[in-house]
């Protein structure tokens, strides 16, 4: 980073020093009468410029922690577990207690955060036999220091999450741990009940079933385990009741601690994702308008009435726009307006054209369920908005859903910042690391191996259409199977899943598949198929939903073959999710390998393959595996995703760039912008 001038950036203030106190003095986020009954952080306005909002947050961030300082700290931990140790039960309760009280006087400084988490680690060492390791107290005590941290699989990212949240909940700080999904939140909780009982902590969970009365009463408790979307939902709702004076039906204690899991998914993945509270409408006849939409779009045809620009972004053309106009010309109401009729036109031809079933949605009970594009999972509960869920809806032949009107929404990008203090940890941060610091003002730290790695990389195939691509991949597959290997093949779709289930039958292999279809509420389905995905000859076909978070368990038989073996076939717009899959392997030191297989027919791809100059290079000697030949691949597919990942950022930046003035403006006109 290009050194700064003396004094730091104007309207910055003097940058912190990683002092002896860790994160934030002694004014921790409790609810009481100093922070308020309902603690929330006023969000920092960001400057218009991304460079410069980085180096303010630079300026702005605590400096690194020494190693030796780290040292340090990591031996004081063990010398408190020690001291722990030679406690009596009762004993250890009333320290507790004294220890409770200090941390709300006097805040996170390195001797009492060390004390806490000795307690928390000699609970560890009772009741589950494990030995907390020293990256594991680092990573947590960076974490209590509002830090993101990149630990990679396998390196015990739950224990350092328990180690973080409960020396925050013994300083009184309600704390929500947040999940990927709803059945992570409640099995989490229930896993760590008994360590955080055992520490006077108290453990409750909060799903999508949760009721009202379910969820005020959750949040009550030290610890709460929940999806990071529920945590919104929740804050909307007590948002507009708040506004109402409809105190008595809030259910947060406000937001004073985030430990986030998987923290670029949510943060930077999710982070425009809408999150937006509505209600039902009355009829008003808009599905027969859906029909109506639906009825001229198809009239129109590609590339003569319009075509499909960078992003799938819809460009009429005049023919089109005349056409249009011709056969909406008897049609009265607000089909007289041009920017209307080719508005809602236009959704048509996204309904039409670019959603697909099994790729962006899948049909199950009667109902259009979105495909979570990160995940891999069933999106439940979200919709289209805009009339477009219901033109999917129509298309598919199913009865529309009502209507709705918003009444609150925010994104990630909004929420977070709200929170007094926020942490977390991912396998893959470090690409992330100036965006979430410029835009959270969260920096990102590496947690070292404690092993070395072993995982091999095998290279990238290409190959010059999807037959070939899908006949390579089950060739590869069989030969890694029948060593007695368990064989882990990541896809893109719903629909890739099961072609490649096709090749496979034909040429008699058996494997299971793990997709979408199987995303059942309690998640029975999907646990079946991991258990049984380390087994040795194994093959297991997925889609995402067999990246973040999935542990599959090998037994010494497919250790001693070389491990488990991961084969992706689709060029993931950013290298962190490449990341996620290959990390199944090779994890806490086993030995494992990963490869690709790409087609030049691929969304990602096809545009540079139709260059002359890339063309060229992709078409020759696809099959080949020289050095050459693998440098050449890897660098175009890293320029793919590097080209990809500005394109995202810049997106995400300017979405934001529009929030902030869209809450400007309200706040000059005087109304309520809800933040």
């Amino acid at each position: 980073m290009t050194p700064l001038p003396a004094g730091g950036p104007p309207g910055a203030a003097p940058r912190a020093i990683w002092s002896d106190r860790i994160a934030l003095g002694s004014r921790l986020p409790v609810p009481g009468s100093v922070m308020g009954h309902y603690p929330v952080r006023d969000a920092p306005e960001l400057s218009n410029s991304p460079t410069w909002a980085l180096v303010q947050a630079w300026w702005r961030m605590p400096g690194r922690p020494s190693t030796y300082r780290g040292r340090r700290f990591v031996a004081r931990v063990r010398q408190a577990q020690a001291q722990w140790q030679a406690l009596s039960t009762p004993q250890m309760a009333e320290h507790l207690d004294r220890l409770r009280a200090a941390l709300s006087v006097n805040g996170f400084t390195d001797a009492l955060a060390a004390r806490a988490m000795g307690a928390v680690c000699l609970r560890v060492q009772q009741q589950l036999g494990w030995q907390v390791h020293d990256v594991q107290l680092r990573g947590a005590w960076w974490m209590l220091g509002q830090r993101l941290i990149e630990m990679a699989t396998g390196e015990g990212k739950s224990l350092t999450v328990v180690l973080a949240a409960g020396t925050a909940a013994l300083a009184g700080i309600p704390v929500h741990v947040m999940t990927a999904n709803d059945y992570l939140a409640r099995r989490d909780a229930e896993q760590w009940t008994p360590l955080y009982a055992s520490l006077g902590l108290s453990v409750a969970w909060v799903t999508a079933a949760s009721t009202a009365a379910e969820r005020r009463d959750a949040y009550q408790h030290d610890v709460v385990y929940v999806t990071a979307k529920e945590v919104a939902f929740d804050y909307l709702r007590d948002r507009a009741a708040r506004h109402q004076g409809q105190d008595d039906a809030v259910v947060l204690r406000g937001l004073c601690m985030a430990v986030i899991d998987e923290a670029d998914s949510i943060l930077i993945d999710e982070a425009c994702t809408p999150l937006v509270l509505s209600q039902a409408l009355p009829s008003r006849q808009a599905e027969q308008q859906h029909r109506l939409s639906l009825f001229l779009a198809r009239q129109m045809q590609v590339g003569r009435d319009f075509d499909w620009g960078p992003q799938q972004a819809l460009n009429w053309h005049e023919v089109g726009v005349e056409r249009l106009a011709s056969l909406a010309a008897n049609l009265q109401g607000p089909w007289k307006l041009k920017r209307y009729r080719e508005d809602q036109v236009g959704l048509a031809l996204t309904a039409l054209h670019v959603l697909e079933r099994d790729a962006h949605y899948l049909l199950r009970d009667g109902e259009v369920h979105i495909i979570d594009g990160t995940t891999g999972r069933l999106a439940i509960g979200r919709a289209w908005s805009r009339g477009l869920h219901q033109m999917v809806c129509i298309k598919e032949g199913l009865a529309a859903t009502p209507e709705t009107e918003t009444v609150s929404q925010t994104t990630y990008q909004e929420f977070f910042p709200c929170y007094h203090l926020v942490c977390g940890l991912s396998g893959t941060l470090w690409e992330e690391r100036q965006e979430l610091l410029a835009v959270y003002g969260l920096p990102v730290l590496q947690v070292p191996l404690r092993q070395p790695g072993r995982r091999l990389d095998l290279g990238t195939v290409l190959t010059p259409d999807a037959e070939a691509k899908w006949s390579t991949v089950a060739r590869q597959v069989a030969v890694q199977a029948g060593q007695g290997r368990a064989v882990l093949v990541g896809t893109n779709t719903v629909a890739d899943s099961e072609r490649l289930s096709a090749v496979l039958s034909a040429q008699g292999v058996m494997h299971r598949v793990l997709n979408a279809r199987h995303d059942e509420h309690e998640g029975s389905a999907e646990r079946e198929v991991i258990d049984a995905a380390g087994q040795p000859g194994a093959i297991t076909v997925a889609t995402h939903m067999a990246g973040r978070g999935t542990d599959i368990h090998l037994g010494a038989q497919v250790l001693a073959q070389g491990g488990l073996h991961v084969l992706n076939t689709h060029l993931n717009a950013s290298r962190r999710i490449d990341r996620q899959l290959y990390g199944r392997a090779a994890r806490q030191g086993q030995p494992g390998s990963f490869e690709c297989v790409l087609s030049c027919t691929d969304e990602a791809i096809r545009p540079w393959a139709e260059g002359a100059f890339a063309g060229a290079l992709l078409r020759t000697n696809l099959g080949g595996q020289s050095g050459v030949r693998q440098a050449l691949v890897r660098a175009l597919c890293g320029l793919i995703q590097r080209q990809e990942g500005r394109k995202a950022f810049w997106r995400r930046w300017h979405l934001l760039q529009l929030q902030m003035a869209m809450h400007r403006q309200l706040a000059w006109a005087g109304r309520d912008d809800g933040r």
